[in-house]
């Protein structure tokens, strides 16, 4: 009985910090997490009618998520032109991979959004192009672009 009574006090004398040590890193660890989530890791470029593209240049770090929405009245597509985007993070929304590689959105309709995980740096300028159907006019008519610029640093 006596080697217990011995050993509880030198038990609580290595227990004691290594609790306090690990209650002070789960508070680090806490304020990190929280640090983490303050970053911003996606961006929003609204795609308007009339006004185009809104930013039309934005600078982003790698691992950010890019969402297009579409405010404009008519469905419309994103296509890069120069540098293309061949590597991204999981799960893009209304992109496919092209014959070469390269990513290219799908007709996103009124109201939508498209996302890409940028993770690849450079500068990627894209297109967004509204297509317009039925109306009657010649086909150079039917197409509006305006261009936009991801910058990943």
């Amino acid at each position: 009985m006596k080697s217990l009574k011995k050993g509880i006090p030198i038990a609580l004398l290595f227990f004691i910090p290594f609790v306090l040590s690990h209650c002070r890193s789960a508070g680090d660890q806490q304020k990190e997490v929280a640090a983490e989530a303050d970053k911003k890791t996606y961006q929003v470029i609204h795609l308007h009618y009339i006004g185009g593209i809104t930013p039309a240049e934005v600078t982003v770090t790698p691992g950010t998520t890019m969402i297009w929405m579409n405010n404009s009245r008519a469905p419309l597509e994103l296509q890069f032109e120069g540098k293309q985007v061949t590597l991204a993070c999981k799960s893009p929304v209304h992109f496919v991979i092209d014959e070469n590689g390269s990513f290219l959105s799908e007709r996103i309709p009124h109201g939508s959004v498209a996302s890409l995980c940028f993770v690849e740096k450079g500068e990627f300028t894209y297109v967004a192009r509204k297509v317009f159907a039925g109306t009657g006019v010649p086909d150079r008519e039917k197409i509006k672009e305006f261009k936009g610029t991801v910058i990943v640093k």
